[in-house]
């Protein structure tokens, strides 16, 4: 079965030494080599050729109209013959001795008015997990007409957050357990959007004002213990000085959740980072979920926290955690993938954009495609689109389209990063 371009290893070939030594553009082979075919060529097919050794399967001819071009031009048979090769060896990969070599004119030749380098797209064969924001180049932002990076600073107002299905249910999830005493567990990858879910939520219940929302603050969530969670409770509903005695801590918690229950609120206490909690805090919070009030409860509790928090809720590898894990309902957000041309036209429309002006239709397919990996089962597909990651592979591509001259974001672009 033969390989996609995207799922290729970065090889460069000889054709990829020759042409910089001679100074043949990359724009310009695949313009040599349409006027063979009779057929375009765009620069990310060339560049995917000389870097990875692709051969499009689609395009008739391209070997030996690429040759073709190569016999044509004196500097280029000067090149094989000084280094003892035939137009055939062009295709074999290239020596890492002349992996570096400095094109003819290096730094000076441009297209467009502009510098052109090479470009050296990164291992197609596994996702690049890179959680840094990506920014967006200022010639690329001019490039594509936009005044601004659209993934810096992008939520201001609950308009700017996208919201597929899977979210509108957690979202769905987490308020109705802040409002009727429900006990959840948010479960996300770095980079998700958990706490802009949090954000979200934490500020629909405060426009409402119906529930106390009780935000720890402790930064090392693996020292939150029974005492600093009353401790939060206590400084979160009422202007009471904490008790000294955890019994005592306790019995001022319990009064005091009554006391706002019969007076028409709710409280709910929401915790990040709860993978960060241990075994014996996350049982001490099936305790105070106990707290009640006859057959109400008297505090919602939402836990937020990455994949490691779903794997503590495993009772076969924690049994000592059933009595927690067999209380908790858990909601796991997982990729954009199937969403990934919705979320980017909010993205883009923040700015006034249209996204179709920036990507081409089957742009969307490949950065699904990007994006998504392979279980350890080999079997199982795991997608990692989530926003932040969505956010720097687009980022990236815009960066490359830019520098492949490119009028919009393609598959092949895609594909080349």
């Amino acid at each position: 079965m033969t390989a996609k371009a995207y799922q290729m290893e970065f090889e460069p070939i000889t054709l990829k030494g020759l042409v910089h030594a001679c100074g043949i553009s990359q724009a310009e082979l695949a313009r040599a080599v349409a006027e063979i075919i009779g057929q375009d060529i765009s620069r990310p097919t060339i560049n995917l050729c000389i870097n990875r050794g692709y051969i499009p399967l689609t395009i008739d001819r391209f070997k030996p109209a690429v040759e073709d071009v190569i016999r044509a031009n004196p500097a280029a048979l000067q090149w094989l013959l000084d280094h003892e090769l035939s137009v055939g060896d062009i295709w074999t990969p290239l020596g890492d001795e002349r992996r570096k070599h400095k094109p003819a004119d290096h730094g000076k030749r441009s297209i467009a008015g502009r510098k052109r380098s090479a470009l050296i797209p990164g291992n197609p064969d596994v996702i690049t997990i890179q959680w840094e924001v990506e920014m967006i180049s200022q010639e690329a932002l001019r490039h594509f007409k936009l005044f601004r990076n659209p993934f810096i600073d992008d939520i201001q107002k609950d308009g700017d957050i996208y919201m597929s299905d899977e979210h509108r249910y957690i979202e769905a999830a987490m308020l109705d357990a802040a409002r009727h005493g429900g006990f959840l567990a948010v479960i996300g990858e770095v980079g998700s959007g958990k706490s802009v879910m949090r954000r979200k939520i934490v500020e629909q219940l405060r426009k409402d004002g119906d529930v106390l929302v009780i935000y720890p603050q402790m930064i090392d969530k693996g020292r939150l213990s029974a005492g600093s969670i009353c401790d939060a409770i206590i400084q979160d509903v009422s202007s009471e000085k904490c008790k000294a005695k955890l019994e005592d801590k306790t019995r001022q918690v319990q009064r005091l959740l009554l006391d706002r229950a019969k007076s028409g609120y709710r409280a709910c206490l929401i915790i990040e980072e709860a993978h960060d909690l241990n075994v014996q805090t996350l049982k001490y919070l099936k305790r105070f979920y106990e707290l009640e009030d006859g057959y109400r409860k008297l505090l919602g509790i939402v836990l937020i926290g990455q994949t490691e928090l779903k794997h503590m809720f495993n009772e076969a590898q924690n049994v000592d955690m059933r009595e927690v894990i067999r209380r908790v309902q858990v909601a796991e957000i997982k990729g954009l993938n199937g969403h990934l041309r919705d979320y980017l036209v909010t993205k883009f429309k923040r700015l006034g954009k249209n996204v179709d002006e920036i990507f081409a239709d089957d742009a969307f397919e490949a950065l699904s495609r990007r994006l998504t990996a392979t279980d350890r089962d080999g079997k199982t597909k795991v997608s990692h689109a989530y926003p932040l990651l969505v956010n720097n592979h687009t980022a990236r591509a815009m960066n490359l389209t830019y520098e492949m001259g490119e009028a919009r974001v393609t598959a092949e672009v895609v594909e080349a990063i």
